[in-house]
């Protein structure tokens, strides 16, 4: 997984625990205030359902297609910009740099120093993780080693221990442990309340699901909403159980409230709180304990809550699968990478015998072009003024026969822009640049008081006329836009001195005039053909 998809997921678990808690929030605000009610172990159940699709829907994230839905938030560019690109470059596999929301308008952030802070805040999780457990492991072996069985149900062991004053049971792989006091030996309907409070909370799941809440709680560090979501979800599993086990006739209601007020009293002098354990232990505050006992006695009716709840659960899950789709954009990688590339390649295929092609010279600057904001800024920009000269290159290219994939040299010469001749005698004029003896050569008149190189409809013409006759000495249009470039009697000379008629060949030989010229045309006519990779 790269760094970017790290990111995304990490942010898109975040945003859907919110979602989840506050739907669930909600759901209860109005079940409450509308008078409608469903039991609580249905309702433990929708927070596991929830729970489940957060967690598949998080782990399905990295899987889920790409699709820009709004302005990514932080971005993952190939070079801090086209300034530095030739030594900033980066391909997908090493590293990149961020854009992050707080550093807008600054320059962007090494993507291995941000790795290196996300391989260290994980470091530091999973190390804090582990002690934790690693502790509740060791105390818990300890408290089994001292303790006795007394009963085996299948899986589920029964335990009594001296040292312990209330209650709790944990899960393991293949196995299920209650440990209970030793005092309540003596007390048979103190033993069975408090084992038949233990093995509900087997039954649903309790033992089970404390793993993820406290994995989620770790991860999710610094979300609010997860703690207090475990809070609730703590409560919603005391009243389910004590729901069930009363509406089950498992205990006789009365004896299981002295029962819980008990256990309340002698809690205050448990020391050890377990982090994957649950039962009477937990929860015994006042507060809580009274809200227990009153839902205990209250006879209400479910109405429609449950109906509701249903179809509220059906509308957070559309939700949650949306927010997790659309969030596929919050963290985006501007990089292209040779796939990418090749799958751009495919969609601009010609059908006209201009050469589409797709190697490490034209992914770099395709990477230049996509990877960095300015380039991105140019590239659309470019294709912007393209529209506004369309009709005229685009008929001069069909008068004469040729590939639509030179409207691409434009771009590369000038950005599509009709440019004066600058101070330097040796750069170009117009849309296509031409060079004051090109320009001549092909009737156009150059002087100190017209250049009709700024003429488009002229300067296409010409341009037209010396693409062709060069595809017509070469036989090929690479080497016919590198004669382009570099003047034709130079590709002669490569072609002669290198034996090879190949234009990569000839620009990996360092015959180029300006550098990367080929690759970079190259590039703008994938570009050209897939304008949405620069949107």
């Amino acid at each position: 997984m790269s760094l970017a998809q790290a990111l995304s997921t990490y942010f898109t678990l975040n945003a859907l625990v919110l979602i989840g808690f506050f739907g669930l929030l909600m759901l209860s605000l109005f079940l409450k205030y509308t008078g409608r009610v469903t039991k609580s172990i249905f309702e433990l159940r929708l927070h596991y359902a929830t729970l489940f699709g957060i967690l598949a829907l998080a782990l399905a994230h990295p899987l889920l297609p790409q699709k820009e839905f709004f302005q990514p938030t932080v971005k993952v560019w190939s070079a801090q910009s086209i300034k530095t690109f030739a030594q900033d470059f980066s391909t997908p596999d090493k590293g990149g740099y961020l854009t992050l929301p707080s550093l807008s308008g600054l320059s962007s952030v090494s993507a291995d120093s941000i790795s290196l802070v996300w391989m260290l805040l994980g470091l530091i999780l999973l190390v804090s993780g582990g002690i934790v457990i690693g502790r509740d492991i060791h105390r818990l072996r300890k408290i089994k080693r001292r303790s006795y069985c007394v009963r085996k149900l299948g899986r589920v062991n029964v335990f009594v221990n001296d040292e312990i004053a209330v209650p709790f049971s944990y899960w393991r792989p293949y196995q299920i442990n209650v440990v209970l006091p030793s005092s309540l030996i003596s007390r048979r309907q103190e033993y069975q309340m408090a084992l038949a409070h233990e093995l509900q909370h087997h039954r649903q799941g309790d033992t089970k699901w404390v793993y993820v809440l406290w994995g989620l709680r770790l991860v999710c560090l610094l979300n609010p909403t997860i703690h207090f979501w475990n809070k609730w979800i703590s409560e919603v599993q005391e009243f389910a159980c004590d729901e069930t086990l009363v509406d089950q006739e498992k205990v006789e209601s009365q004896a299981y409230a002295r029962c819980l007020v008990e256990v309340a009293q002698i809690a205050l002098n448990q020391e050890y709180v377990p982090v994957c354990a649950t039962g009477l232990l937990f929860l015994v505050e006042g507060n809580i304990l009274k809200r227990r006992i009153e839902k205990m006695f209250s006879k209400v009716s479910t109405k429609s809550g449950r109906s509701i709840s249903l179809l509220s659960g059906l509308l957070m899950a559309c939700l949650m699968g949306a927010t997790a789709f659309a969030s596929k954009s919050f963290v985006q990688d501007r990089r292209v990478s040779l796939a990418q590339a090749k799958e751009m390649a495919k969609n601009a295929q010609s059908t006209t015998g201009f050469p589409i092609v797709v190697n490490d010279l034209v992914l770099k600057q395709l990477n230049r072009y996509i990877g960095t904001p300015e380039g991105r800024e140019f590239m659309r920009n470019s294709l912007q003024r393209m529209e506004n000269y369309r009709n005229v290159v685009e008929g001069k290219i069909q008068d004469y026969g040729l590939p639509l994939e030179l409207m691409a040299v434009p771009i590369v010469e000038s950005g599509y822009q009709n440019l004066e001749q600058s101070n330097n005698q040796g750069w170009g004029a117009g849309l296509w640049m031409f060079i004051v003896p090109t320009a001549r050569n092909y009737g156009l008149r150059v002087d100190d008081k017209v250049d009709e190189r700024l003429n488009v409809d002229l300067l296409t013409d010409a341009a037209m006329r010396y693409l062709e006759s060069n595809n017509l000495r070469f036989k090929d249009w690479l080497l016919a836009a590198l004669a382009y470039n570099i003047g034709e009697n130079r590709v002669q000379k490569a072609i002669e001195k290198t034996r090879s008629k190949d234009a990569w060949v000839l620009i990996r030989k360092g015959y180029e005039n300006d550098q990367d010229y080929l690759p970079r045309l190259m590039a703008a006519v994938l570009i050209m053909k897939n304008p949405e990779s620069v949107q």
